[in-house]
């Protein structure tokens, strides 16, 4: 057999393979790839050292490899072993390998560089080939691709029969071969080979033909060669068995692709419907110099699960280098890279560790919200990532307290702290892997600022040596420096170095917890290089305390338009001062920086005046959201003297909202920084910015942002005389979300407690409005009639005030009590009452809720039909206003009005619009309503597995919701699971009885 070397297409160097595992394990023996080299047990033992280069495994994992379930294993497997690694050993000196198997405490190890394994080369000429095609050159990528699977001979592993080597080649089937194959037939496309691609999939075995990725390239390909027919047969094939598979997602999106094939559309690489693979890691430095043995340290610690501290001062690197080894070790972590910085060392609030399990758990696909404690969802976080091979970095943690709180959550992942402090308290529990990341050595910098500025590093050498001494060997300085010399290409390396004599270096060579040693000269250089503009506004930014920020509070700041400030910012971005964060309207500073701005406002004026105009920016943006999302609603009550500097606005619902979500840590950080500068006249409009932003959050379920935020302004003025209209707007907006998250009691201590402040200064929208919140909690927790009370007593009130869209909702909620007490009459007047006031104000949203809460009562009625005319006609109201929670509700009670009417087809079509809904509502309580009715909806098709599984999700949201109503679930699956024979059921009058108990039928 020849031996294969890494490739041989031209301009790729060539790399000689000496091992190979992509078929029996083979040596490279006088220049070939020798396959009989041992005994079979010898090449099993080899192939899974291979499998694994640079990795202990012990022996009793080894066995696991080598045997089989068949095999009759020796009397002692560890001495055999021991055996075998002899006998391999002697083959390998005799063949003149210089690789040697190392034996210790029964753990075996061969110290072998990956590229001279044919699997390792495989996986590198495919990234090749990939970046080659992200390129555009097609052609390449295909030479590269092909003469990669030329080095795949037969079944990996060919020699190792053990439950353990079958495990490796099924997850190298899954996360190598396939993905292989796709990119190939992609470039085969991609040039006009569509002929080749149903060659090569024709001869694949069938279980990968099937894989929904390389169906999509033949239905591709066949279009490509204009047999039209046989890819539509070939589609419906397909579709029809994942929809018999009750694979909804994958069916969908096999019908939007094989659509946009048939309109001639061009259609991008196909999406493959796979499990949660997250990768948060920021993108890597195209240019690293330095710190090569951090790398490879890496390498070597990280082979299973484990704790690693990368510590170093600030500005050394550290992020950038363990982001960049992360990139480039992604095959190493199938299941995902999860990031978050902690901000330990920075202006803005720390990130603690429950932010950190929300956002890892969002990450992986949960939604967090659904379960209120916090305890459970860490618990969550644990059990999702047990088992699987993620990699988790956390960047820039401040202190031990701030990281130990997580690291039992994720015990089974490789994770990797980078701080400036040593973090030395995780020595004792924890034991970690320590690197001190240290600062470039004179060569290294050297090197790296020559390679920013050009010939002039050559021509000076030693004023280039002078000017890397300064910088001290931090890479931050050395790239800003570099920076400002290589944009001023006339001067010589003199001037710069005259220069810098007349200046000092921020701060720079204190390395401790907390320290800030900084680079006042580097920044200082910078700064001026810049237009005044520039500077002013990079002076100004230091007055903004949140984690980043985007173009429109350097607007504000500049009393400019957003283009022109956007302008400004990319030269400060190009200066290296600024950073971009994520999408390229996102900005934030590095800690450092940062710093340096603050100390350069002119007076103290000069920074009240900024604070006063990010203030009103977030104020008045905040403002504009609440008026787009809620726009017939009683207003917040502000100051319209306060001061408006370019604020976001905006032109619908969505972007409100989200401007709000990505604007929610901003926000956070102004009410807490601001609120303790004693700026008496900010406190008001602090507090008013929560209520401001807080309802349109609240649509994207950020419950504990939101609560955070209202008590952070609530605290802003609660010890202001003079402030109690807004303490009790923030005192009855925690009342609300403390009574939507069923919080009933402290729902009901807050309401009172905003009742008192509001009788004090006889605000009587204010007491409306705390006697609908205690309404609600009555009817809540089962005193209806007495909440039916409280409920008049708030219209008598609000009608007094003139409020009409307050009005209408009262009205709703008052109809929806009465509907619970049974007493129908009163609930319909009610309801029709607010449905004409809301077509009187044009409110689209509230009309579609009122139409949807009367089909709920026409159901409860038995007046089936009436009841689906009005869901119909609410549904399409909500849909054009994009209130997706009340039409996931809509869609749930049509589903109940098909089963009735035993359009079992139509009510299972609903159920799962309603669930689809929901979901993106962040609305768990009606996610589990519809999952119920979905699961009797498929139970009566006789689909009996996909209703269990339907119960088990509604089981699992009740769960963390609401007990009495988990059980009935358990208690619906338990019928389901013992029942032989499904029937469909009868409703009847004691149904109807029980309907009107519980609107839900459950």
């Amino acid at each position: 057999m020849g031996a294969h070397c890494f490739s041989s297409t031209p301009g790729v160097a060539h790399v000689e393979i000496r091992f190979a595992i992509l078929g029996p394990t083979a040596v490279l023996v006088d220049g070939r790839l020798n396959e009989e080299w041992g005994a079979l047990k010898l090449r099993a033992l080899l192939g899974a050292l291979l499998a694994r280069p640079g990795s202990s495994l012990p022996s009793t994992e080894l066995v696991d490899w080598i045997w089989g379930a068949g095999d009759e294993l020796p009397n002692d497997p560890t001495q055999a072993l021991y055996l075998y690694a002899s006998r391999i050993r002697r083959f390998l000196k005799k063949s003149g390998t210089d690789v040697d198997i190392f034996v210790d405490n029964r753990n075996f190890r061969l110290d072998v560089d990956p590229l001279s394994i044919d699997y390792f080369q495989f996986r590198e000429q495919l990234h090749r080939a990939r970046v080659e095609a992200r390129r555009g050159e097609h052609h390449r990528a295909l030479d590269l691709i092909t003469d990669a699977f030329r080095m795949w001979r037969q079944q990996p592993l060919a020699d190792a029969a053990g439950d353990s080597a079958d495990a490796w080649r099924r997850r190298v089937t899954k996360n190598v071969l396939l993905p292989a194959y796709d990119t190939l037939f992609a470039q085969q496309l991609a040039v006009g080979e569509a002929d080749a691609v149903i060659t090569r999939l024709d001869e694949l075995d069938v279980d990968h033909r099937s894989h929904l990725a390389l169906v999509k390239r033949r239905l591709q390909a066949l279009y490509a060669l204009s047999r039209h027919d046989e890819a539509t047969e070939e589609f419906l094939a397909v579709h029809k068995a994942l929809r018999v598979d009750f694979d909804d997602i994958g069916a969908r999106d096999l019908r939007e692709f094989h659509d946009g094939l048939q309109e001639n559309k061009p259609t991008a690489a196909p999406r493959v419907v796979a499990a949660r693979r997250p990768n948060q890691l920021p993108p890597p430095l195209l240019k690293l110099v330095g710190h090569e043995n951090l790398l490879a340290w890496l390498d070597s610690v990280t082979t299973t699960p484990c704790l690693v501290v990368v510590d170093g001062p600030g500005g050394v690197g550290k992020t950038a280098r363990v982001v960049h080894w992360a990139h480039s070790r992604l095959d190493r972590f199938p299941d995902g890279v999860l990031f978050a910085d902690l901000h330990g060392f920075s202006d803005s609030p720390t990130v603690d560790a429950a932010a950190v399990v929300d956002q890892f758990l969002e990450a992986l696909g949960g939604v967090p919200d659904r379960v209120p404690d916090r305890g459970r969802r860490a618990a969550r976080l644990q059990a999702q990532l047990n088992g699987r091979q993620v990699l988790v970095v956390l960047d820039n943690a401040g202190h031990t307290d701030q990281v130990r709180p997580l690291l039992p959550l994720l015990s089974s992942s490789v994770v990797i702290v980078t701080s400036r402090s040593h973090l030395s308290g995780l020595a004792v529990r924890h034991a970690p892997h320590r690197f001190t990341v240290k600062p470039l050595d004179t060569d290294q910098s050297v090197r790296l600022l020559s390679e920013h500025i050009g010939p002039r590093a050559t021509t000076q050498p030693r004023e280039l040596r002078d000017l890397t001494d300064r910088c001290g060997g931090l890479p931050l300085g050395l790239a800003t420096l570099a920076n400002y010399i290589a944009i001023r290409p006339l001067t010589s390396l003199t001037d710069f170095v005259d220069q810098l004599n007349e200046l000092t270096l921020l701060d720079l060579g204190a390395i401790g917890d907390g320290a800030n040693h900084g680079l006042r000269a580097v920044f200082g250089q910078s700064v001026r290089a810049l237009a005044p503009e520039a500077q002013r506004l990079f002076r100004l930014l230091g007055a903004h305390p949140g984690p980043d920020f985007g173009v429109g509070v350097a607007a504000a700041l500049l009393d400019a338009e957003p283009r022109h400030a956007r302008l400004v910012l990319d030269a400060l971005v190009e200066a290296h001062l600024l950073e971009q964060q994520g999408p390229l309207g996102r900005f934030k500073f590095h800690d450092l920086v940062k710093e340096y701005a603050v100390g350069l406002m002119m007076s103290a004026d000069e920074h009240h005046d900024a604070e006063s105009r990010v203030l009103s920016y977030y104020f008045r943006s905040a403002e504009n959201a609440d008026k787009a999302v809620f726009p017939t609603q009683a207003r917040v009550r502000t100051d319209p003297a306060f001061a408006t500097h370019h604020v976001a606005e905006f032109t619908d619902e969505v972007s409100a909202r989200l401007w709000c979500l990505t604007e929610m840590a901003n926000l956070m950080a102004v009410i807490h920084s601001f609120s303790t500068r004693g700026h008496g006249e900010m406190r008001v409009q602090l507090a008013q910015l929560v209520n401001l932003a807080g309802q349109p959050l609240l649509r994207h379920g950020a419950f504990p942002e939101v609560l955070a935020l209202l008590q952070a302004g609530y605290a802003a003025v609660a010890h202001e005389e003079s402030s109690i209209e807004p303490q009790a707007d923030a005192l009855q907006a925690i009342a609300t979300l403390h009574l939507l998250r069923r919080n009933f009691a402290e729902a009901e201590h807050y309401a009172h407690l905003a009742h008192i402040k509001y009788r004090l200064i006889e605000d009587e929208v204010g007491i409306a409005a705390c006697l609908h919140t205690t309404a609600r909690i009555m009817v809540e927790t089962g005193n209806t009639l007495m909440g039916i009370d409280s409920h008049e007593r708030a219209l008598r009130v609000v009608r007094r005030t003139g409020e009409t869209g307050l009005e209408i909702t009262f009205l709703y909620r008052a109809a929806e009590a009465y509907q619970k007490a049974a007493e129908y009459g009163k609930a319909a007047a009610y309801y029709r009452e607010a449905l004409s006031l809301a077509r009187d104000l044009g409110d689209t949203t509230a009309e579609g809720r009122v139409l949807t809460l009367l089909g709920s009562l026409s159901f409860d009625k038995e007046q089936t039909a009436e009841a689906r005319d009005f869901l119909y006609e609410g549904l399409r109201l909500l849909e054009r206003a994009h209130d997706l929670g009340t039409a996931a509700m809509a869609c749930h009670g049509l589903a109940r009005v098909e089963l009735e009417f035993g359009r079992v087809r139509e009510a299972v079509e609903y159920g799962r619009q309603a669930l689809r809904l929901s979901r993106r509502a962040f609305d768990p309580k009606v996610e589990g309503d519809s999952l119920e009715t979905l699961a009797e909806a498929l139970q009566r098709r006789g689909h009996r597995d996909a209703a269990i599984e339907a119960y088990e999700q509604a089981r699992d949201i009740f769960d963390d919701l609401d007990p009495d109503r988990a059980r009935e679930t358990r208690r619906l699956l338990n019928i389901l699971v013992t029942r032989t024979v499904d029937l469909p059921s009868v409703r009847t009058d004691t149904d109807v009885q029980q309907q009107r108990v519980n609107p839900h039928g459950r």
